[in-house]
């Protein structure tokens, strides 16, 4: 029993975090648009943080470690994500402690596991470096965590370990908006080494054609930054966690990245129309994850529907 990993819904506050400042960071367009991209980020990495947290490291045991991550990331001022950061890698450093002195394993997913010291990093510098530099912390996450998803579904050759190298370092070029559509197309082809036979389904097939059309779009139309967030992030967010969170619902999440890059498109043409879509397809997935964001979720990490049976 000393060894019983007690978790708690330690994604369920990190997400309304999240939806706060992303509701927050779009407020600022009708007033100061100044703030859009730094609130913006805020979300994005309180989401990221919760996700991270709730897959690997969600014991109760590492409650004062969470709430430190979460205060310091609820806190719009430099540089305080990036603090929250570096306690969200010391959670990470006691929680490999903890697993490999109870004698287990987990795989080495160098990509996943190496995102928070870099996240930590990134926002220590950005600042000086610009927002670009916060995208290869959350990129590493979601490449890493897809690496499950698009080997679950499609039946890609999941890696890890040293395998990963070669993706880790390709992700440390998306500093550099225009290299991201080149970025995924390695990490496409690397899912598909050693692959011996694709399982077309469609609603992963959809986030990976999303992801290389609106980042290749980008090329021409700009914005890399928007491309990142409406053809990558959000997709892969919303997709693996609720492939992690509410499986059940998993296929309705097919209509999301083909929503969201139009989004990306409708920018270009009308900004507040473009605005709405991306809240209309956030209220869908919130309604798709709704059974893991209640009382029950949070106190006991687990989805309320799933308790129920």
């Amino acid at each position: 029993m000393e060894k019983a990993i007690e978790p708690w819904g330690v994604n369920v506050p990190f997400t309304i975090i999240a939806l706060t400042y992303w509701a927050l960071g779009s407020s600022t367009l009708f007033f100061d648009p100044s703030d859009h991209p730094y609130l913006m980020m805020i979300g994005a990495y309180s989401l990221y943080e919760g996700m991270f947290l709730r897959l690997f490291f969600p014991a109760r045991k590492y409650l004062p470690l969470h709430l430190t991550s979460l205060v310091l990331m609820s806190v719009p001022l430099y540089p305080f994500q990036a603090l929250s950061s570096t306690f969200l890698f010391l959670t990470e450093l006691l929680g490999i402690r903890d697993v490999r002195s109870y004698g287990s394993k987990f795989p080495l997913n160098l990509l996943v596991l190496s995102s928070p010291i870099v996240s930590s990093l990134v926002w220590f510098l950005f600042p000086f470096t610009g927002y670009n530099t916060l995208v290869t912390g959350l990129l590493l996450y979601l490449l890493g965590v897809n690496v499950g998803i698009f080997s679950a579904t499609m039946g890609l050759k999941a890696k890890f370990g040293i395998w990963q190298l070669p993706v880790f370092l390709l992700s440390f070029l998306s500093f550099l908006p225009k290299l991201l559509v080149f970025i995924l197309v390695g990490y496409y082809v690397w899912l598909w080494v050693g692959t011996r036979k694709v399982r077309m389904e469609l609603t992963p097939l959809l986030t990976l054609i999303c992801s290389l059309s609106v980042t290749a779009s980008s090329l021409i139309l700009g914005q890399g930054i928007h491309a990142f967030a409406l053809g990558v992030m959000t997709p892969m967010f919303y997709s693996c966690i609720t492939y992690s969170t509410s499986r059940y619902n998993y296929g309705r999440t097919t209509p999301i990245p083909v929503l969201l890059a139009v989004s990306y498109f409708l920018r270009f043409l009308n900004l507040e129309v473009s605005g709405i879509l991306f809240v209309v397809v956030t209220l869908y997935f919130l309604l798709l994850i709704r059974h893991n964001m209640t009382i029950t979720t949070l106190k006991l990490g687990m989805s309320a529907k799933y308790l129920r049976g």
